[in-house]
């Protein structure tokens, strides 16, 4: 009985996690449709009316500022669209969407990437979760302990992936307080979704670090009854 109300708790998890990648992905969708596409079609229409022969007072100057903001506004929602679902990540994998979030990561951190010589090859719902679960521990409980630096290291071992996490020495941030701030994210509920795990430990002036496994082909268990 206890199996059976286990494996529909992680179906539920599972399900609710499946549902909002999807939710985001039809999101960003929209925003990049809808609001990105006419708002280069607005920059593209005020860069002419700039050429007008007979242009009103202050004309050029408005349309100046016009069009920077049209530009601004595009960043920010490329930004968003970035941050609700990674286009690279469905395009390239998880090893590219590292790079890629090594690169744009906020300023207050700096990341560093290893990543296998050879690909790998998680399930799209797979790679989507665990690149979520690594964002959602560097933003909201990392940088919030004035972690500076993080290493991310990419390995395959046999049928497992895993996620390493390493935070500098420099940081405060205890095993302890680590596991705390965790459990608000419900990391370990997310990861057993995957059938996967989260490791934490900590050595004298190497700070802390998170291992992330999860199996190499196992589908998620959205499916489990």
């Amino acid at each position: 009985m206890l199996n059976t109300s286990l494996i529909q708790s992680r179906a539920l998890v599972a399900r609710q996690q499946l549902l909002q990648q999807q939710e985001h992905k039809q999101l960003a969708g929209r925003i990049h449709d809808e609001i990105c596409q006419n708002l280069t079609l607005l920059s593209l229409q005020l860069s002419l009316a700039l050429m007008d022969p007979k242009p009103p007072p202050n004309w050029t100057q408005t349309c100046k500022q016009w069009s920077d903001l049209v530009l601004d506004l595009g960043q920010r929602l490329r930004g968003i669209i970035n941050e609700l679902q990674p286009r690279i990540l469905d395009e390239l994998g998880l090893a590219a969407a590292l790079q890629w979030y090594a690169h744009s990561a906020p300023k207050a951190i700096t990341c560093r990437v290893l990543l296998p010589e050879n690909p790998v090859a998680l399930l799209p719902s797979v790679a989507n979760e665990l690149f979520s679960v690594c964002r959602d521990v560097i933003k909201d409980v990392l940088v919030p302990n004035g972690v500076s630096e993080v290493t991310l290291q990419l390995e395959q071992s046999g049928e497992l992936v895993r996620l390493h996490l390493r935070a500098d020495e420099k940081s405060d941030l205890q095993e302890p307080a680590l596991a705390r701030a965790l459990d608000g994210l419900s990391i370990h509920e997310r990861l057993i979704c995957l059938d996967g795990s989260v490791e934490i430990s900590s050595e004298p002036g190497r700070g802390v670090a998170l291992v992330f496994c999860v199996p190499l082909s196992r589908e998620a268990v959205s499916h489990a009854a």
